[in-house]
């Protein structure tokens, strides 16, 4: 598999699918599960409590036109777009990732390759990239959303990196060329370490389908790594490296 035929389909099609995304970095025995320690350690993001069971954290760059990255501690997120659902809309606290998390080779890894793939758009722009740890927990016989139905994240360029997955029922992900359902574009359950959907998210929309247990005396969740790409303002600073 090569980067340059990625990054062609994805120019074609607006998104692209990879299941064998991991075969594009090196994973030394045991980083993977090292790897996915780091989601047993997410917080409850309480903006959505109300809505589903979601854990997360938040790492956040930025990308300079020489390509240099400045980590950004801010952990304040607010999002651009506003979700028909129920939950506290404005900026959400979050915690911010654990530093083993962030200086881990398979994260290091990934986020460079997610930069190299899309490279040829990114130049001579300032990017913020935003990264999401997120775990979707059902339990006690009841389902939990994974996203707001079929939505824009107000992003330009979105990856996600399918973790892991435990007592789950299948979980679909859909791309779709716009909000109407039989728009849709791809439908495929992620299953593999590291299995890959990429967005434009500018152009076509995405949904998951809801976490649900397999054997209701256990717990079920569902893992993913979201990495966004937004575009800033050619005005607009970069902050300070940390």
């Amino acid at each position: 598999m090569e980067i340059s035929r990625l990054y062609e389909r994805l120019t074609q099609h607006h998104y692209c699918h990879e299941p064998d995304f991991n075969e594009l970095i090196r994973i030394a025995p045991g980083d993977r599960e090292t790897f996915q320690a780091y989601w047993a350690n997410l917080m409850r993001d309480d903006a959505f409590k109300d809505y589903t069971h979601r854990e997360r954290r938040i790492l956040r760059y930025r990308l300079l036109p020489s390509g240099q990255l400045q980590m950004d501690r801010n952990a304040e997120y607010t999002s651009s777009v506003v979700y028909p659902v129920n939950y506290r809309q404005g900026t959400n606290a979050l915690s911010y990732a654990e530093e083993g998390f962030i200086a881990h080779p398979v994260l290091q890894q990934l986020l460079a390759t997610d930069i190299a793939l899309i490279g040829p758009r990114l130049k001579n722009h300032i990017w913020s990239i935003d990264i999401h740890q997120f775990r979707v927990k059902a339990d006690n016989a009841l389902s939990s959303p994974t996203t707001s139905g079929i939505h824009q994240d107000g992003l330009d360029w979105v990856f996600m990196h399918f973790i892991d997955a435990q007592n789950t029922m299948s979980v679909v992900s859909e791309v779709f060329a716009s909000q109407a359902a039989e728009s849709c574009l791809l439908r495929v359950p992620m299953v593999q370490f590291l299995e890959t959907i990429v967005i434009d998210d500018s152009l076509v929309y995405h949904r998951a389908g809801d976490v649900r247990q397999v054997a209701g005396q256990h717990p079920a969740w569902r893992d993913l790594l979201l990495v966004g790409f937004r575009r800033l303002p050619t005005n607009e600073e970069a902050s300070s490296p940390c």
